[in-house]
């Protein structure tokens, strides 16, 4: 499908329509055009081939027979007046019909696409407020975390989880183009009646949709006839909860349109939260729904039961951004996966999955290895088993603004080696990850195709998943973590770097304390800075005078400390030390005793120079960087992330390795004096 076209056609209508009328006049006018569109072409055509001022009528009046047998967004908030740029000549219409045929007839799919695209210009809106931390209202909670999940991405979840449950269970399922290898064990032959599906983030429905193929086929094969076949799978296989009811309403049209070209009128099993919970969603327990209503008492039922397989794209959204009813039930009902609302979806689902049942997620990668999400991973490593992961390039994929990673689970503690895809050095979209994720698995010595054991990544500090090590490696993390040995500390935050902070060169010489004894204004400060190793990055000076007076008393107009002076007692002491934040891989560097340091340059304190210069040589290898990456794969490097670098079992101490990181920290030292931005400078080496 030529999606760009249908995406710059809805951005074009969402200006249009709204210049000229609500917005729920235009959202419902866009999307019951999209589904005649998908459902009855010709009834568009028709429409179309009259005179423009008889066009809306006979709109509303196909729109309210469609709603008998395709509901959804038909009959979403009832009868509307349709505006009039929507059918007028050059309008919405005539763009959408100008459209390629397959658009609408070759994609099941192509409502939630239309549902997404014709939303984007006001999700937008609300992710500039989510960059500055804003809390989102309730009623921005489900477009701000609505992202539509790629077609092959749905195939892949559903293909290594549900393909997999019935294969299990008697069942011969043809292989998809992503499925991976696997030894499945065999159980006793579950009747397809009684496997449940379900996605509790549906959105539009593109989960089930493509779920509903695979139970079709499966009835087919037992010799069901199509409508019986179809009917089965609304009536048994599949359910979808979802908080947004345009959503639902896409997701039920789209499912009653394909079911009813087999002839099958059976309503499926999708519920939106209207009326019910406008928050929390899915989240909500069995017992916890606040509305007594029938809704409420069918959503209930569906929360509390349990099935065999659950499929999802969960909402994104970080702590910051919940609203004071979402923070709180997280942290009263999911307060050790509460990191991002994701993890607290991840760990819903699981509640929610039968014993040795399967679950596929798409999510932010930030669970594989970030330490506040540590808990969740030792949740899934020690009771489930990782079977599957396709890890993404970091901005592969547009419609989210972290990076992601796909993945399947078996919920069980069961042994055995998954299969990971690492496609983060492969630059693309989600197309050009395909072709890579299908390359992969078609030659297992490609490079970015790894096995590896659940259970290994529990002999790591925080269990990051670190699927790409091998047994060497992972030997390595027996050893005692760097931070029971060495000190380490974050530093200085003054506040106010602009007010507080200055480059050497832009202060009288005069007044900078090149040693600690001096009694002047400014001091030498370490403040991390960019990729270096061995020596360098000494460009700052911090306003400490009479012992950092004005930074320690720094409040704001309520008398609020705006500064954090940490780590003082820890200044002027040799150390070594890595920025924080950098866009290179780990870099260590040696600071005498006349420096300060701030939070960007997160150090270590050794108590013997000897012990110093072997470990910055230890941390500046390249075991040390690969070390780190698995620790902490982002461009951050916080002293707990330090802390858990491995150390060898044994203390090192060798003078010929002494010697070299002397003459590397001199070699460094000397490239860094020859240039005008060292306060040591003396004479270009060119002259």
């Amino acid at each position: 499908m030529n999606d760009q076209q249908l995406k710059k056609t809805a951005a074009r209508t969402y200006s249009q329509l709204l210049a000229i009328c609500g917005e729920k006049q235009a959202y419902c006018g866009f999307m019951r055009l999209c589904a005649m569109l998908y459902a009855k072409r010709g009834a568009v055509e028709t429409i179309m081939a009259e005179p423009e001022k008889l066009r809306s009528e006979l709109f509303k009046e196909k729109c309210s027979q469609l709603a008998d047998n395709y509901g959804g967004i038909f009959s979403l908030y009832g009868e509307l007046s349709v505006p009039s740029a929507l059918l007028s000549d050059g309008g919405a219409a005539s763009e959408l019909l100008s459209l390629p045929r397959e658009v609408f007839a070759g994609d099941d799919a192509v409502l939630g696409w239309c549902h997404q695209y014709f939303n984007e210009p006001y999700r937008n809106e609300i992710t500039v407020g989510l960059k500055k931390s804003k809390r989102l209202s309730t009623e921005k909670i489900a477009p701000a975390t609505q992202i539509f999940t790629p077609d092959w991405v749905v195939r892949y979840m559903v293909d290594n989880t549900l393909g997999r449950y019935l294969a299990e269970h008697g069942h011969a399922v043809n292989s998809g183009e992503l499925s991976f290898p696997a030894e499945l064990k065999q159980h006793e032959m579950i009747p397809l009646e009684e496997i449940k599906l379900i996605d509790p983030c549906m959105g539009s429905g593109n989960v089930l949709l493509y779920a509903f193929d695979v139970f079709f086929k499966q009835y087919i094969s037992l010799g069901y006839d199509a409508k019986i076949a179809a009917e089965k799978v609304l009536k048994y296989n599949l359910f979808g909860l979802e908080l947004d009811e345009r959503a639902r309403a896409a997701a039920e049209t789209a499912l009653r349109i394909k079911a009813h070209r087999y002839g099958a009128d059976a309503l499926p099993q999708v519920y939106d939260f209207a009326g019910v919970s406008d928050t929390i969603g899915s989240l909500h327990c069995e017992n916890d729904l606040p509305n007594g209503s029938e809704k409420a008492a069918i959503i209930g039922k569906l929360l509390g039961q349990k099935y065999a397989v659950v499929v999802t794209n969960p909402p994104y959204l970080g702590k910051p951004a919940m609203n004071e009813k979402l923070s709180g039930y997280v942290r009263k009902n999911f307060g050790d996966y509460g990191a991002d609302l994701f993890s607290a979806f991840m760990a819903r689902c699981m509640d929610m999955a039968e014993n040795s049942g399967y679950l596929g997620f798409l999510t932010p990668a930030t669970w594989l290895f970030l330490q506040s999400y540590e808990k969740l991973r030792k949740r899934i490593f020690e009771n489930c088993s990782l079977q599957t992961l396709i890890h993404f390039e970091y901005s592969a994929f547009e419609a989210a603004t972290v990076p992601i990673c796909s993945f399947t689970i078996k919920n069980t503690a069961e042994s055995g080696r998954g299969v990971y895809l690492r496609l983060t050095d492969f630059k693309g979209g989600m197309e050009q990850q395909r072709k890579k994720a299908e390359e992969a698995l078609s030659a297992e010595d490609c490079g970015c195709r790894f096995e590896a054991d659940t259970s290994d990544f529990l002999r790591i500090p925080s269990a990051p998943c670190a699927y790409w090590l091998g047994q060497c490696m992972l030997k390595a993390f027996s050893g005692e973590p760097l931070g029971n040995s060495v000190d380490i500390r974050e530093g200085l935050i003054s506040g106010d770097n602009d007010r507080f902070l200055r480059r050497w060169y832009e202060v009288d010489v005069n007044r900078i304390a090149f040693m600690k004894s001096q009694n002047k204004r400014w001091y030498l400060l370490n403040k991390g800075g960019e990729y270096r190793k061995w020596y360098g990055n000494r460009e700052f000076v911090v306003n400490w005078e009479n012992d950092g007076y004005e930074i320690k008393h720094f409040c704001d107009e309520k008398g609020k400390l705006r500064s954090r002076p940490q780590g003082l007692s820890y200044n002027f002491r040799p150390s070594i030390s890595w920025s924080q934040i950098t866009s290179g891989a780990f870099s260590v560097r040696y600071y005498d005793e006349n420096f300060m340091f701030n939070v960007a340059g997160s150090s270590a304190f050794p108590e013997e120079e000897h012990q110093l210069l072997m470990l910055l040589g230890l941390l500046n290898s390249k075991v040390a960087a690969e070390l780190a990456k698995v620790l902490n794969p982002t461009i951050n490097m916080n002293p707990g992330d330090a802390a858990r670098l491995p150390m060898p079992e044994t203390e090192i101490y060798d003078a010929d390795i002494e010697a070299i990181v002397r003459e590397n920290v001199e070699i460094s030292a000397s490239d860094w004096d020859s240039f005008e931005t060292s306060y040591d400078f003396r004479r270009h080496p060119l002259l």
